[in-house]
C-alpha cells in the first residue's frame, strides 16, 4: 500500500510542476509585449519596437497586391513598400511614383515596426547593420513640428522621435532639416554601436532633404491606397 501512495504522490508532483512551467512560458510572452514601447531602456540595448498583434478576421479582408504590405488603418487600407537605394528625398519620392505611390507617413507603432523590420531584413542581406528610411513628411513652416504629406496618414502616433529630436541642426550652413527619416537598427548594430546608439530601431530623426550620407545606407517607404472593403 505504501508503494501505491508513493506512486500517486510522485504523479501529482509531476503534474503540478508541468502546469507551473506552462504558465511561466505564457506569462513571459505577455511580459515581452507589455515592455515594448517608446522609451529607451536603462543601460544595455534599447527595447525593440512593439510587434504586431494580428486581428482574427484579417485573413478574410482585402489585401494589397504582391510586393506591398497591407496596413488596416481606421481610415482605410494602406499599402506599404520599402525600397533600397542611395536616393535623396526628392529622388525617393520620384521612385515611389514609379510604383504608383508616394512617400508614406506612419500611422501607428505597428507600421513603425513593419518599416524598421523590413529595412533591416533588406540591409542584412548586404551585411549592413543600419539605415535611414525616407518618410513622407515635411517641416511646418516656422516651427519645429512636422506634417505627413501622403494625404492619408493622420495623427502623430507614428511620429516617434529619437532622443533630442527634432533638433533642426544647421551644420555647415546646410539650412533647416525639413525632412524625416526612420532609423532602422539591427540587433547586431549594438554589438559595435556608433552615433545612433541612443536610438531604438524605428525612431525618427529630422534630416536635410538633399543629403544621403547619414546613415549612408538609404531606404524609402512608399505608400498608396489599398483595395476598398
Amino acid at each position: 500500500m505504501s508503494h501505491l501512495k508513493l506512486l500517486i504522490i510522485s504523479l501529482l508532483f509531476l503534474i503540478s510542476t508541468s502546469s507551473a512551467r506552462d504558465f511561466g512560458d505564457d506569462s513571459s510572452c505577455d511580459s515581452s509585449e507589455e515592455h515594448g514601447g517608446h522609451g529607451g531602456g536603462h543601460g544595455g540595448r534599447p527595447r525593440p519596437p512593439p510587434q504586431p498583434t494580428p486581428r482574427p478576421d484579417d485573413a478574410h479582408r482585402p489585401r494589397c497586391a504582391q510586393g506591398w504590405f497591407t496596413s488596416y488603418r481606421p481610415q482605410g487600407i494602406w499599402c506599404l513598400r520599402i525600397g533600397i537605394g542611395k536616393l535623396d528625398y526628392n529622388q525617393a519620392a520620384a521612385q515611389c511614383a514609379t510604383y504608383g505611390g508616394v512617400l508614406s507617413g506612419i500611422q501607428n507603432d505597428w507600421e513603425r515596426w513593419l518599416i524598421s523590420n523590413e529595412a533591416n531584413r533588406q540591409t542584412l542581406a548586404y551585411n549592413i547593420q543600419y539605415s535611414g528610411v525616407w518618410l513622407g513628411a515635411q517641416r511646418n513652416q516656422g516651427s519645429n513640428t512636422f506634417s505627413w504629406t501622403d494625404g492619408h496618414t493622420t495623427g502623430v502616433q507614428g511620429m516617434a522621435f529619437g532622443p533630442g529630436q527634432p533638433d533642426n541642426k544647421n551644420r555647415d550652413n546646410r539650412g533647416p532639416q525639413n525632412c524625416l527619416q526612420l532609423i532602422a537598427l539591427t540587433p547586431g548594430y549594438f554589438n559595435n554601436p556608433g552615433d545612433w546608439a541612443t536610438y531604438q530601431s524605428g525612431q525618427i530623426d529630422d534630416y536635410w532633404c538633399d543629403q544621403v550620407e547619414d546613415p549612408a545606407q538609404r531606404m524609402y517607404a512608399c505608400g498608396k491606397l489599398g483595395p476598398r472593403e
